[in-house]
């Protein structure tokens, strides 16, 4: 497979594409891991396609993650397991989980260790279902088309204090960093040490005239709005 692959304007629902995938598939059906030479001279034998149009449909199956090498999945197959089918539809539904949320969350005794999890969440990765982001000493799962600084904004919001405290600036645009505690019904040690997780992420900013209060990053004034809209949209589109 190290042919070099002349480019061609063939994209994914060209027939003769869907072709390819259907002999990987039925390679891996035996339960045998996908191997680029054999998938290709089957396809040579049974396909009258020329040699370099069908290494090019080969590697456009690679680059788009619908073939892995070595793998025992297609793209359509990867998901016909029902615990990682479960773990995407939460990550789907919850943009910005952690993994021990998942734990809890998307998997119960009977379905699975830690370890099984990584093993699902590393297919999911494989197959860019998913992407993975550090946030602190986090690692967080987002969709694989969600935007990164969406999704870390969305992992910040599912604390319940830093979500206050951000609906409260959005609300009052600006406020006296003194008085949130106050405003949000929380204890002042735990809300100073969000405000000071908020201030290192360029999430929230303090004022220029006046240092005692803090406003929503400028930047990200219209992002917020943004974000929570895009993502409620897209868990529905991709869950039809």
């Amino acid at each position: 497979m190290k042919t070099q692959i002349l480019s061609k304007p063939v994209g994914l629902e060209h027939p003769n594409v869907k072709r390819v995938i259907e002999i990987a598939e039925e390679i891996m059906s035996k339960n045998k891991v996908l191997n680029l030479e054999t998938l290709y001279n089957i396809a040579k034998k049974r396909l009258k396609i020329p040699r370099n149009g069908l290494l090019f449909i080969i590697q456009l199956l690679i680059n788009k993650k619908i073939l892995i090498e070595g793998s025992k999945f297609s793209r359509e197959t990867v998901l016909s397991n029902s615990i990682r089918n479960r773990i995407y539809k939460y990550i789907i539904m919850n943009p910005g989980v952690h993994f021990s949320i998942l734990r809890k969350k998307a998997l119960s005794e009977e379905m699975g260790s830690s370890g099984q999890l990584v093993w699902h969440l590393e297919m999911l990765l494989k197959f860019n279902y998913i992407k993975k982001i550090k946030v602190g000493n986090y690692t967080v799962f987002l969709p694989y088309e969600l935007d990164e600084m969406a999704g870390r904004i969305l992992f910040i919001l599912r604390d319940r204090i830093n979500n206050k405290i951000i609906h409260l600036l959005n609300e009052n645009k600006t406020v006296i960093k003194s008085d949130i505690y106050k405003e949000i019904d929380e204890k002042r040690e735990d809300v100073y040490y969000r405000i000071n997780y908020l201030l290192d992420h360029g999430i929230i900013t303090l004022n220029q005239d006046l240092d005692s209060e803090i406003c929503i990053n400028t930047n990200l004034n219209d992002f917020f709005i943004e974000i929570l809209d895009t993502s409620k949209s897209y868990t529905k589109k991709k869950l039809r």
